[in-house]
């Protein structure tokens, strides 16, 4: 299946069939595309969590 359209709803059964590759979830039946953190991300977060 290609990937989805902002403008269609789709449920959980439709996300199944979507690419492993690609990163979504679905809101309120609207799929988002998720980014992936970067590593300056990543190493703020690992510095508060060793800090708190």
């Amino acid at each position: 299946m290609p990937l989805p359209k902002e403008n269609k709803k789709y449920t959980y059964a439709d996300y199944l069939t979507w690419p492993e590759g690609e990163r979504y979830e679905i809101i309120n039946e609207v799929p988002y595309m998720q980014a992936a953190p970067t590593w300056q991300h990543q190493a703020v977060l690992y510095n508060v969590g060793i800090k708190s």
